[in-house]
């Protein structure tokens, strides 16, 4: 789960500043979250690749 340090920490994941992003398991993100030390990060999606596959040209024959 990705999360935001709303303070200094440091643990098993590093060594955090406030404003830092960074991925923990959902259970250690749910205990940082409890104690007011992180807050979630919404992850948007990234838009579909519209564009079309570049066609590939058959290699020339000898």
């Amino acid at each position: 789960m990705k999360v935001r340090a709303l303070a200094n920490i440091s643990g098993p994941m590093g060594r955090k500043v406030a404003g830092d992003d960074f991925v923990v398991s959902a259970v250690e993100a749910q205990s940082l979250i409890e104690r007011n030390l992180v807050e979630a990060v919404k992850v948007e999606a990234s838009p579909p690749n519209t564009e079309k596959p570049a066609k590939v040209k058959a290699a020339a024959e000898e």
